[in-house]
């Protein structure tokens, strides 16, 4: 009874007459649909499974609603929002598109305008979001598995052969809900048939369920520790959250109280509704009911050949002759979405800076190949210029790609070990097919000693890669491998340990030579480095001057790899951000309050990138690879930076997925915040 005061009152469709204001809310598995009147009652509503085509069902609910319209209603303003946002307004002429998390801020608004935290659980994801001065200040989403979503007890409830709801009921009224803890789909199986052997019945498992779906929320996805960490005026929302026994668990895990609206599962399209009100116009453009009935979508599917990704692009081709094409990384072959700007980017700055040195080669009868990957993506002039003076023809990898990592698949020995350490696996391949004389990627447990932090070591990852390839890369044997233990911040010791490495299969090359080499080689390093900051700093006044937001785009130097990072540096530039990186920014003029030992060169740019960001009025995003054990550590020390600065902190994942919706939802959900703020 407490939950169905929060309810939306209904209006009649058949006798309103005057202005109505269209909500929709295209999900990964459903399609939500709302039209409500100036006084927000809800004249119509669709909820329900998009069965893979969710054009054809927005369709056949558009000429429903627009029959029950007849000529008595006006729409004068309509929005989409959701995964489908884009190609359902490219399909149906859509007035404006609003990012989820902000529908879903709008709805909750709605019913409590108080409120802090909101999480919505959906068919395949869960979103959450905590509120600081009536904005999104920060955003948490599951990343690669959909376990603890409505799709996890959907898939349990047809296994024991019951529908969804049935199964969902018989959870309310467990008398030993069994603990099957908050794992993936794949071991809770295991968990379940166990639970069913040990004598525990339906509803005890469905009781179980309901709270692993809770717990993974709590704890993995919003890492609380204590109920108030999420805040005092909780509105929880989505399809999952209809489930009794979902609310029933979330509240008796918190300890506390929450408001779980009567249309929980429309919040998104009801948000979406609300922003339509508020953007309102004479006239909406949204597929008139004429229209609808020349209606047409087909769907073709091509491999662009615009530039070297090689994007798989799906055309999608409307009556009117519009076309929507999405699949692209660039704004090549693109409907739009991804529009080429003249906006700095230190990232694209960085890959040209590279491609020109890989193109600048000297004629030799020796080669040495060096793999474009890890720390060889911010050391690549240090051992071009080394091997240059000594007599190499330098000869790099191939930028990156999928098959990148496909060529070398066979020889990672685990499946859990980060994107970019995998991708050394092909780099290794690429060389050796090149066929040159010997490849080098040393061992370097230090970096250089920036004096920014307690030491300064390379990641173990980073530092003793070369190791495990020499050990698993089968065919390494078919040239010179030369994995050296170097130490960089000392140019005498890095001389004599690289002549102690060379001399074993260049007896031509003295020390006399080596050290010479070493110390032009350091020089161009220095250069190169300080070219970026100057690049950083001619960027971040360009912003200035311009009334642009710059976004600190902070991860490692391989981020700069466009397979690994799938160019999120384009997409953010798209938005309107000039985009720096977290070796082009100033040193923070301050010391920096951290509960770590600082002791990584990687890690302390990060920390300084964050207080660079408060000193410069800038964002950051953290890309974070999965994989990384050690960012366990950075985003938990980031984002205390950020947030005691009163600034936003928002992390992207990334790995071999290339799927960039949830990316572009934290950086839209990060322009949103910001309008909002500025409001």
């Amino acid at each position: 009874m407490r939950h169905a005061q929060s309810d939306v009152k209904m209006g009649n469709i058949e006798d309103y007459s005057g202005n109505a204001y269209l909500g929709i809310d295209s999900g990964s598995t459903t399609t939500k649909l709302v039209l409500i009147s100036e006084k927000n009652e809800l004249l119509y509503s669709y909820y329900g499974s998009n069965k893979g085509t969710p054009i054809e069902i927005i369709k056949q609910q558009l000429e429903k609603m627009y029959d029950l319209c007849g000529d008595r209603i006006i729409i004068r303003s309509s929005t989409v929002t959701g995964y489908g946002e884009e190609l359902i307004m490219h399909a149906f002429g859509v007035d404006n598109g609003l990012v989820e998390t902000m529908a879903h801020f709008y709805a909750a608004r709605y019913f409590n305008p108080k409120v802090d935290f909101i999480i919505d659980i959906g068919g395949q994801d869960i979103k959450c979001f905590k509120i600081k001065n009536n904005s999104v200040d920060s955003i948490m989403l599951n990343e690669a598995c959909s376990s603890g979503c409505g799709s996890f007890i959907e898939n349990f409830a047809r296994l024991a052969g019951y529908e969804v709801e049935e199964f969902s009921k018989l959870g309310i009224y467990a008398k030993k809900p069994v603990d099957l803890g908050s794992r993936c789909t794949v071991f809770m199986n295991s968990s379940v048939k166990q639970a069913q052997k040990d004598g525990f019945s339906i509803a005890d498992i469905s009781a179980g369920l309901s709270t692993s779906i809770v717990k993974n929320a709590i704890y993995k996805v919003i890492r609380a520790t204590l109920a108030s960490d999420l805040g005092e005026n909780i509105v929880v929302q989505g399809g999952t959250f209809l489930n009794d026994a979902v609310l029933k668990s979330f509240e008796r895990e918190l300890g506390t109280s929450v408001i779980r609206p009567s249309i929980s599962e429309l919040m998104g399209a009801f948000g979406a509704a609300l922003y339509s009100k508020k953007v309102k116009a004479e006239h909406s453009a949204v597929i008139s009911s004429d229209e609808l009935k020349a209606f047409s979508h087909t769907v073709k599917t091509t491999i662009c050949k615009g530039c070297a990704n090689g994007c798989s692009l799906t055309i999608n081709i409307f009556a009117n002759g519009k076309k929507y094409i999405s699949g692209n990384k660039c704004e090549k072959g693109d409907s739009g979405t991804l529009a080429s700007n003249c906006l700095p980017n230190l990232y694209e700055i960085k890959r040209e800076k590279l491609k020109n040195l890989s193109e600048k080669q000297c004629d030799a009868a020796r080669t040495i190949g060096l793999p474009l990957a890890l720390s060889m993506y911010e050391l690549a002039p240090l051992w071009h210029e080394i091997f240059t003076k000594l007599g190499f023809k330098v000869v790099f990898s191939d930028v990156s790609t999928y098959k990148t990592y496909i060529n070398g698949q066979s020889t990672i020995p685990s499946d859990t070990i980060c994107y970019p350490a995998k991708l050394m696996h092909g780099h290794i391949q690429n060389l050796i097919s090149k066929g040159v004389d010997a490849i080098f990627s040393p061992c370097l447990t230090y970096n250089f000693d920036e004096k920014t932090g307690d030491n300064h070591y390379n990641c173990p990852v980073v530092a003793y890669y070369s190791e495990l390839l020499r050990a698993n890369v089968r065919n390494i044997s078919n040239t010179i491998f030369m994995e050296p233990f170097l130490y960089l911040s000392n140019k005498l010791i890095l001389a004599k340990e690289l002549y102690k490495e060379l001399h074993k299969y260049y007896n031509d090359i003295s020390l006399g030579d080596v050290y010479a080499a070493v110390k032009s080689g350091l020089s161009a390093y220095s250069d190169w480095m300080g070219d970026i900051r100057y690049e950083g700093e001619k960027a971040l006044s360009y912003a200035k001057e311009n009334g642009k937001k710059a976004l600190i785009l902070a991860g490692r130097p391989y981020h700069t790899d466009p397979e690994i990072c799938h160019m999120i540096d384009k997409l953010a530039s798209s938005l309107g951000f000039v985009v720096l990186s977290e070796d082009s920014i100033p040193i923070a003029n301050k010391n920096i309050k951290l509960n770590v030992l600082n002791q990584w060169t990687y890690h302390s740019r990060l920390y300084n990138a964050a207080m660079a960001a408060v000193d410069n009025d800038c964002e950051l995003v953290q890309l974070v690879s999965f994989g990384c054990g050690i960012d366990a550590i950075t985003t938990d020390e980031i984002r205390d930076i950020l947030e005691r600065n009163h600034k936003l902190y928002t992390q992207i994942k990334i790995d071999e997925v290339n799927n960039l919706g949830a990316v572009k939802i934290r950086l839209r959900s990060l322009v949103a915040a910001l309008e909002e703020r500025s409001k």
